[in-house]
């Protein structure tokens, strides 16, 4: 009778232990669970600058076009970043822009032209000013620095991507910002899976020209309203020099409004992973 007495204590014991919700994470106990996983506060301070290189293949979506490939470069160091594409396209030969801790710059594709990525970004600076866009793929990653942002940072929950339980933090720049902007980081391993950038706007940041590809930075928008979504994911998570870094790199971009919808799809698998090398400072410092 006492033992059976015992087992039953154990048991309700077990039982309002299952009741009680988990811990809720704040914000910042899961970025600093992600920037261990990326490695040691050691090896993550060792990092001076960061060369990343890799094949892309370019799919349109909407409207169907052809496909390209190329190769991609990405470099960063400090608060610098650039980005790079050579693609075999004569509409979209190329894509290049760069942050050189002052200044943001997108290069033409065409005399006045830019593409549809380098519009977007050409627009909303702080992608590339507080080094969102890349993710962990830059040593100038945003979160390994959030002081210096001076970023507004959220716990926004939990969202399952491709059957895996995510966290989701909200991140709102210093000064506000037209879009809103979530990443996710695997719930288990605390990797930065993706970034979510989406925006409504009751105008266009640029008239589609006669190339669905480019766009024009003179041209007035004319749309009612155009929603925007950038997604960038990122998987394959491997090791190199003790920094766990992505090797698989996915880019979707749509806009849809009054003249329809454009979605443009990059994916790069990255092969070549380099530190602490001698840049020159003008890799930083594109020409338009």
């Amino acid at each position: 009778m006492k033992s059976f007495k015992i087992a039953a204590g154990f048991l309700m014991l077990a039982v309002c232990a299952l009741a009680v919700p988990a811990q809720k994470l704040k914000a910042d106990e899961i970025i600093a669970k992600h920037l261990d996983s990326i490695g040691t506060a050691a090896i993550r301070a060792a990092v001076k600058n960061q060369i990343v290189v890799g094949d892309v293949q370019v799919s349109f979506v909407t409207p169907k076009s052809l496909p390209g490939q190329g190769r991609v470069v990405m470099a960063s160091e400090g608060g610098k970043n650039f980005f790079g594409l050579n693609l075999n396209l004569n509409d979209y030969p190329f894509e290049k822009f760069s942050y050189d801790g002052k200044k943001v710059k997108v290069s033409f594709i065409r005399p006045g032209i830019h593409s549809l990525l380098g519009n977007l970004l050409a627009s909303n600076e702080l992608m590339l000013e507080d080094s969102l866009f890349g993710g962990t793929l830059s040593s100038s990653w945003a979160l390994l620095n959030t002081p210096e942002t001076k970023a507004k940072l959220s716990a926004d929950g939990t969202k399952k991507i491709d059957d895996r339980e995510t966290y989701v933090i909200g991140y709102s720049p210093k000064g506000g910002g037209d879009f809103d902007i979530k990443m996710y980081f695997d719930k288990e391993t605390f990797r930065h899976v993706r970034t979510e950038y989406k925006r409504v706007s009751s105008a266009s940041i640029g008239r589609t020209s006669t190339n669905t590809i480019g766009r024009s930075v003179d041209d007035s928008g004319r749309q009612l309203e155009s929603r925007i979504k950038l997604v960038e994911d990122f998987s394959d998570f491997r090791a190199e020099k003790g920094v766990m870094l992505p090797h698989a790199y996915r880019l979707n971009y749509s806009i849809s409004g009054q003249n329809g919808t454009t979605e443009v799809e990059w994916k790069f698998t990255l092969t070549e992973f380099g530190f602490n090398l001698k840049l020159d400072p003008k890799t930083f410092d594109i020409e338009m």
